[in-house]
């Protein structure tokens, strides 16, 4: 948090005031600020990096 408003920094993965939950599925990166871009993907993306984790028979950035 930074030292002077208090306001917390979250990393990839988490949001909320302290950072205390875990991005919703479909969303990812600090704060949660962005959205899955997957097709295929029975998981959608990963909570820190945005990779799609793609269904059975799918790969690809994007699992097409």
């Amino acid at each position: 948090c930074h030292p002077v408003t208090g306001t917390c920094s979250c990393p990839p993965g988490w949001t909320g005031s302290h950072c205390q939950r875990a991005c919703d599925v479909g969303r990812w990166g600090p704060d949660c600020a962005h959205a899955c871009d997957c097709s295929n993907s029975d998981g959608g993306c990963s909570a820190e990096t945005g990779q799609c984790i793609c269904e059975a028979g799918y790969a690809g950035s994007r699992c097409q």
